[in-house]
C-alpha cells in the first residue's frame, strides 16, 4: 500500500472517531466508557486500512467508491515535470511524494525530538523526588511512581486522586497519545483527542477522589483553593493543571448521564463499517494501480485472475514504477499548445511471463495524450507476474497516467 494512502486514511479516520466523540459522546458522563472509546479508536484508525475484505470488494458501491479514488486521488503519480515535450530531454523530474514525504519527515522529527525532551524531563523529576522540599505544594504521578507535597492541605484526597491514575495505567495512555502526535503531527483531531483523554483521566480521577470529602461542592472548592504550582504539559499527570481546571469543576457538577444514553455507542458501529468499505476501496484502488477483476474468473489455466495470492509488481515496487513514469513521458507539444491536461486510464494485461499484452485506453482525455500514454506503458520492461498458490498467472491492471501541464515558455 502506497505510504501516503495510508496516512491519509489513518488521519481520516482518526478525524472521524473524534468528530463522533467531540459531537455525540462528550456530554456523557460514562468516562470510562468515553476512554475507551477514544483509544479503540485511535487504534482502529491505524488498523483499518491495512483491512482488504474481498467480499466487500465485490459490492457495486465498493466499486463505484475505488472508481472515484482511483480519478480523482493517485498520490503514487502525482509529481511536477518541468516541462519536457517529445523529442527534447526529459530533465529530472521533482516528484510531489518526495516532497511531501520530506516535509512529513521533518515533522515527525521535531515531535520525536519534543518526546524525548519530555523523556529526559520526566526522569530528572523521579529522580530528585526524594529532594522535595518541605514545603512543597506539587501533586503528580507517572505510572507507579506518584508524589504529594507534604504542604498540601486534604492530602489524603489528593493522593488518592493520583492512585487512581496510577493503578488505571493512565499514563500508558499518555505514552500512546504521545506516539500518534509523533505520527499524527499535522493532525488537529490527533491534539484535541490526546487533550481530551487526559481530560478524562482527570474526570475518572475526579469521580473517586471527590468521595473522600463531604460533597462534590467541596471537593470542587478543594480544587479552587490551592495556591497552584503548575507545572508545564508534559507526561506526567499533575493534580494542579489549570488548563483543565474549569472542565473538571463543571463535570463535578453535572447530573450524572442516564443508562438509555448507552445507546450513543451502538451509532459507532455503522461508522465503522463504513471505514471498512472505504479502506477496500482504497485497497481495490491500489494508489497508483487498480487491479481490474472481471466479472467472472474462468477456472482455465489461461483466464485472468481476479484475486491472486500476489499481485503482479513493476521491477522495484512503486517507487521504481513512479520514477519510469517520470523519465520516459513526453508532453506532446501540440496537447499542450492546446491546454490538454488530465488522467488517462490505461489498462493491460500481465502474462505469466511478466509481459505485458492487450494494452488499450480505457478512459481517454485527447487522442495526443492516450497515444502518450500508449507508447510509455507498451515500452515497459516485463513485470513480476501475479502468483496465486506459488504459481504465475495472468492478472489484469488499470493504471491511471497523469498528464500535468508544464508552466508556460
Amino acid at each position: 500500500m502506497n505510504w501516503l494512502v495510508y496516512l491519509v486514511q489513518v488521519n481520516a479516520y482518526l478525524l472521524v472517531f473524534y468528530g463522533f466523540y467531540r459531537l455525540v459522546l462528550r456530554q456523557e458522563t460514562f468516562h470510562q466508557l468515553n476512554r475507551s472509546f477514544l483509544l479503540a479508536g485511535a487504534a482502529l484508525s491505524f488498523f483499518v486500512p491495512l483491512v482488504q475484505l474481498a467480499w466487500l470488494q465485490g459490492w457495486f458501491l465498493t466499486d463505484r467508491l475505488s472508481s472515484t479514488i482511483n480519478q480523482y486521488y493517485d498520490p503514487g503519480l502525482i509529481y511536477t515535470r518541468p516541462g519536457a515535450f517529445a523529442g527534447e530531454v526529459n530533465p529530472r523530474p521533482i516528484m510531489w511524494g518526495h516532497v511531501l514525504l520530506l516535509g512529513y519527515l521533518c515533522g515527525v522529527l521535531f515531535f520525536l525530538g519534543k518526546f524525548a525532551f519530555q523523556l529526559v524531563q520526566l526522569g530528572q523529576l523521579l529522580r530528585h523526588r526524594p529532594y522535595h522540599r518541605p514545603d512543597e505544594r506539587q501533586a503528580y504521578s507517572f505510572f507507579g511512581h506518584f508524589f504529594v507535597g507534604r504542604a498540601l492541605a486534604h492530602r489524603s484526597t489528593i493522593e488518592a486522586h493520583e492512585r487512581v491514575h496510577v493503578r488505571q495505567l493512565h499514563s500508558a495512555d499518555v505514552l500512546f497519545c504521545e506516539l500518534i502526535t509523533v505520527f499524527c503531527w499535522f493532525n488537529p483531531a490527533v491534539h484535541g483527542l490526546c487533550r481530551d483523554i487526559r481530560l478524562l483521566h482527570e474526570f475518572i480521577a475526579d469521580e473517586t477522589a471527590s468521595r473522600l470529602e463531604a460533597s462534590r461542592a467541596d471537593y470542587a472548592l478543594l480544587l479552587l483553593s490551592q495556591e497552584f504550582a503548575i507545572d508545564p504539559e508534559g507526561l506526567n499527570h499533575s493534580f494542579f493543571r489549570f488548563s483543565t481546571l474549569k472542565s473538571r469543576i463543571l463535570m463535578l457538577k453535572r447530573t450524572p448521564s442516564r443508562r438509555r444514553a448507552l445507546l450513543k455507542y451502538a451509532l459507532a458501529a455503522p461508522m465503522l463499517g463504513g471505514m471498512l468499505v472505504l479502506a477496500s476501496a482504497f485497497g481495490r484502488a491500489g494508489g497508483a494501480l487498480a487491479q481490474q477483476a472481471p466479472p467472472k474468473a474462468a477456472a482455465a489455466a489461461d483466464s485472468v485472475m481476479a484475486m491472486p495470492e500476489k499481485q503482479a509488481e513493476f521491477p522495484g515496487g512503486m517507487p521504481e514504477l513512479s520514477r519510469y513514469l517520470a523519465s520516459a513521458m513526453q508532453y506532446p507539444r501540440q496537447a499542450w499548445l492546446r491546454n490538454e491536461a488530465g488522467k488517462v486510464f490505461v489498462r493491460f494485461n500481465v502474462e505469466k511471463d511478466g509481459s505485458l499484452s492487450d494494452v488499450q485506453v480505457m478512459r481517454s482525455v485527447s487522442s495526443l495524450l492516450d497515444e502518450e500514454a500508449l507508447r510509455v506503458v507498451r515500452a515497459m520492461p516485463r513485470w513480476q507476474p501475479a502468483t496465486n498458490a506459488g504459481q504465475p498467472v495472468r492478472s489484469q491492471f488499470v493504471m491511471p497516467i497523469a498528464f500535468v501541464l508544464p508552466p508556460p515558455r
